[in-house]
């Protein structure tokens, strides 16, 4: 929970930050930084496939070092970019060593530890740290950015990064029963498996739900802090944020609790509602004050949408392949929330950089376009289910 609070403050929360502030240090439009933090997440997604495959051959606790010593170095020397292209590469960096410390080595961690029905309010209890970092790390970098500026404040951050991370990385244990360097006989048995999972009905519809729940979320998020600053200030900006991700704290761990009582399905269906009735109010938000509200509502939807694709995941498809088939889906959805960000500064430009309504609406139809592929393809009478199956038994 810890590591999640650090890499998801610094990273995913603090994104909405550095596109208002590197924007203006560097007077660039607004696409152009939205297109770095874009990179920040395909590069990172892409990242997590090959350290899904690292989790069979090294020590967790290794890769865990490694991300976050790449990651606080490049997230430090950001202060010292110059140019966009600059920018551009250091967010790339920034993601490769952040899929070290990420959902892929968090959820592979709690599901191979807690396989029972204690799953759901364990990773409830270690994913809060992503919506923690937002409450705890995102108003401390918002109030450095404004007072010391870019170039003292971001190797501040990479500093920080670093320092809390590492030492919680000795903290880190091996689960029981996942073998390091597997025998060549288990590792094409298991590639056989992937290959059918990963072909299954169930894996590609879901996979481009998430491209589109991960598109209107995380360019919802990104954009937050530049639509409430629009309206009011920057510390009315920075509580908004702070507002979503303690909504977000709260609703995962009432989520944990209800997920584990009511079919994953219907869980995942309110979820996507509560979504999108909060961009709405987001998008039309008249004042501050209703800003921060619709922040609060959208909050509620965000941590437990996130945790919902892990566990459903966890429910389909059996333990020796997990980490690699939620690295896939990750890797797609990382699609969405790569586009969120740039797609919505896109628009905001195209709309002459005066409101936000035009942007959010469009993640509206996003999210709205992913509760009806849930709805339609997620009946259990659909779902292929490759628990204890066998390579040669599992069809696609």
């Amino acid at each position: 929970m810890l590591i999640q609070t650090v890499g998801s403050g610094l990273g995913f929360y603090n994104m909405a930050v550095y596109i208002n502030r590197l924007s203006a240090e560097l007077a660039v439009p607004v696409s152009d930084i939205s297109f770095a933090v874009s990179l920040f997440f395909v590069v990172g997604g892409v990242a997590g496939l090959y350290v899904a495959a690292l989790l069979a051959r090294f020590n967790v606790r290794t890769i865990m070092i490694a991300g976050a010593l790449l990651a606080g170095t490049a997230l430090g020397l950001v202060g010292w970019a110059t140019q966009v292209w600059q920018v551009y590469g250091l967010f790339s960096l920034f993601g490769v060593g952040n899929a070290g410390i990420s959902l892929v080595v968090a959820t592979t961690l709690i599901t191979q530890w807690f396989p029972g029905a204690e799953r759901s309010m364990a990773l409830a209890l270690t994913s809060t740290g992503l919506s923690l970092g937002g409450v705890v790390l995102t108003p401390l970098s918002a109030y450095w950015l404004n007072s010391i500026g870019v170039s003292d404040t971001m190797p501040l951050l990479g500093l920080l990064l670093v320092l809390l991370v590492v030492p919680l990385c000795f903290l880190v244990r091996q689960p029981p029963g996942s073998a390091v360097s597997p025998s060549a006989q288990t590792m094409d048995n298991n590639a056989a498996l992937l290959t059918s999972a990963v072909n299954s009905r169930f894996f590609v519809f879901m996979a481009l739900a998430y491209v589109l729940t991960m598109a209107a979320q995380v360019g919802g998020i990104a954009h937050l802090y530049s639509r409430v600053e629009q309206i009011t200030d920057y510390q009315t900006a920075a509580f908004a944020v702070q507002v979503l991700s303690i909504c977000s704290i709260s609703g995962r761990f009432f989520g944990g609790w209800l997920v584990s009582r009511i079919p994953i399905r219907w869980f995942a269906l309110g979820n996507l509602c509560l979504q999108v009735l909060g961009l709405i109010c987001i998008a039309l938000a008249p004042n501050g004050a209703f800003a921060v509200l619709a922040a609060g509502l959208f909050g509620l939807s965000v941590g437990n949408l996130l945790m919902t694709q892990p566990l459903w995941l966890a429910e389909i498809y059996p333990p020796q392949i997990y980490a690699r088939v939620f690295a896939r889906a990750n890797a797609i959805s990382v699609t969405g929330v790569a586009m969120g960000p740039y797609g919505m500064g896109l628009i905001f430009d195209a709309f002459g950089g005066t409101t936000y309504t035009q942007p959010y609406l469009a993640g509206v139809m996003l999210s709205a376009a992913a509760l009806a592929i849930v709805f339609f393809t997620s009946s259990p009478a659909r779902i292929k289910t490759f628990r204890d199956v066998t390579p040669e038994k599992t069809e696609a």
